[in-house]
């Protein structure tokens, strides 16, 4: 599962849509305060409206110094009249599907809910009927206004995408109770009927029969059912009431509560549980909530790096309680190094840290562990006194009896002392956050901003490999991983990457080197015009070099003091 791609419109520097196609290495340049940011607030916000309900969010559950400052300093060029637009598109094809779409595993063929909606979404993947419908990627579009009636930000829509197609929309007014499902696409591929042909091919829809499809004949029905009435003719008199919590965004911690009602003011709540409405129920939720959860459950696994990361003090302890706002700080990765106690991390860590064919620093970290003596402890007081050769049994005793703490150090190779982080420079205590952030066992996105702070030009080549190697864990090939998204001012790191791709072509990758393509990289500059932002994707051919020009010289400064 990765985040293939991000669409954005009016969101702070941006006005006019931006598409964003992500990799799982993606890199963004740019001058300072260009608005390469820009991607990585937009995520925080998304998770903020799913997580929190919250689309007028400050500080944001990622922490550090992410503080969104609410809608009016997001909407762009704070117009509060404008349409703040979102789009994230996931690509589950890695996954086979995802286990947030369990009526999609075609298990439920049989299931006497479904068999008035035998599509081929329910199908799914199955043998035995020789199709393949599983879904390969979702897309949410979230558009979010503001309301002078209840004087805040509110979802007026929620577009749900499959495979590339629109499934529906859930609109609302700012007021809560109003929110409604519509523009159902009942000609969706996935949404057809399966009809079973020796080559287990579905027909194709009619395009001039809007209702000619499993889905839409269940809903009208339905509908009909609960309007007790038989004058309902034309597919717009029929609406599916959706209950939600913001507006348009519905509350995806509980299934979707289906309510057909008639467009007259009264309401008309469907009775009755039967098979035929729990299927009906079953489906919208999956369809309309599933992509939801996806999202929100994917930006849950988000790790943040800020571009300042603290130097544990010398009494640092670590926290216990794990709390993800520790990662912008770069703290908890100190505090998963003192919990490693396997120590397969820290080994992982120290390969990276000081191998040859990692970074190549003279720096190993290593644990100490101190027994403590209270000033106040009995053994405090036998040494005060002077011990005997008859104090050794209750020292002994005592000495069983204390308590332990351990400390994280540097291992200087070259010296062969131990240090503390803050007794070193400030380039090695920056990168190991970094570092354990790429190597530990956790997928999902993993954003870090500036990781060649304070970092030599060697070692910021050797990122690229480490890079390289967090997205790609498994023989050199891609499964289900980190997504990294990388702003960064840093050309060596850009350097070793397409080299690597070079390399990749030409069959000399060395022992050990992973192979990249270009459809793993994505490099996007960012641009900040009189009018907008603007993200330019620069494409990378087979040989590692750029078939785009780099606007404005970028990184031409070198090749000008040069010559």
């Amino acid at each position: 599962m990765r985040l293939s791609r991000i669409e954005i419109e009016n969101f702070k520097g941006v006005g006019a849509k931006q598409v964003i196609e992500l990799r799982p290495i993606t890199l963004l340049f740019g001058p300072n305060s260009a608005g390469k940011s820009t991607i990585l607030q937009a995520l925080h916000y998304v998770r903020e409206i799913l997580e929190r309900k919250n689309p007028d969010p400050d500080q944001t559950i990622a922490g550090g110094l992410i503080d969104l400052g609410g809608f009016k300093n997001l909407i762009h060029n704070h117009d509060l009249s404008k349409s703040m637009k979102i789009k994230m598109v996931i690509d589950l094809s890695e996954d086979q599907g995802s286990d947030r779409l369990p009526i999609n595993n075609g298990n439920s063929v049989d299931d006497p809910e479904f068999e008035n909606l035998r599509i081929r979404y329910i199908i799914g993947e199955n043998t035995d009927l020789k199709e393949y419908a599983v879904v390969r990627e979702i897309g949410v579009s979230f558009e979010v206004q503001w309301s002078d009636l209840i004087n805040a930000p509110y979802v007026s829509n929620l577009i749900i995408d499959m495979d590339g197609g629109n499934i529906a929309k859930i609109k609302s007014p700012p007021q809560p109770g109003q929110a409604q499902l519509t523009e159902f696409n009942f000609q969706h591929p996935l949404l057809q009927e399966y009809v079973d042909t020796d080559d287990g091919a579905y027909q194709e829809p009619d395009s001039s029969d809007l209702l000619g499809t499993k889905l839409g004949i269940e809903i009208w029905e339905l509908s009909r059912d609960m309007a007790r009435s038989a004058e309902l003719k034309d597919v717009s008199e029929y609406r599916v009431a959706a209950a939600s919590v913001i507006g348009a965004l519905p509350d995806i911690d509980k299934p979707w509560n289906l309510e057909l009602r008639d467009p007259e003011p009264k309401k008309l709540e469907l009775e009755g549980n039967t098979p035929r409405v729990r299927g009906l129920s079953a489906l919208l939720d999956e369809l309309m909530l599933g992509p939801l959860r996806i999202v929100r459950d994917y930006l849950s696994e988000m790790t943040y790096i800020g571009p300042l990361r603290d130097i544990p003090a010398r009494a640092f302890r670590p926290q216990v309680s794990p709390d993800e706002g520790r990662w912008a700080q770069g703290l908890a990765a100190w505090d998963l190094l003192y919990s490693d106690t396997k120590g397969k991390l820290l080994s992982e860590v120290n390969a990276w840290l000081s191998g040859e064919d990692g970074l190549g620093t003279s720096y190993e970290i290593a644990k100490s562990e101190y027994l403590e003596i209270p000033v106040s402890s009995r053994i405090d007081q036998l040494f005060k006194r002077g011990i005997s050769e008859d104090d050794l049994g209750e020292l002994q005793e005592e000495f069983q009896k204390l308590g332990s703490r351990t400390e994280i150090v540097l291992r200087d190779g070259m010296k062969g002392i131990d240090v503390a982080p803050n007794d070193v420079g400030v380039g090695i205590s920056q990168m190991i956050p970094v570092i354990v952030a790429c190597l530990r066992d956790k997928d999902g996105i993993l954003a870090i901003e500036q990781p060649e702070l304070h970092v030599h030009p060697a070692i910021q080549v050797g990122v690229g490999d480490l890079f390289i190697q967090s997205v790609m864990p498994s023989e050199q090939s891609f499964g289900p991983g980190k997504t990294l998204l990388v702003e960064t001012h840093s050309e060596h790191i850009m350097l070793r990457l397409l080299r690597r791709v070079r390399e990749t072509t030409d069959g000399g990758l060395p022992p050990g080197a992973i192979a990249v393509k270009p459809n793993d990289l994505s490099v996007i500059y960012v641009e900040n015009t009189p009018v907008e932002i603007r993200f330019r994707q620069l494409r990378v051919d087979n040989d590692g070099d750029f078939t785009d020009r780099w606007p404005n010289g970028f990184f031409a400064e070198r090749a000008e003091e040069l010559f």
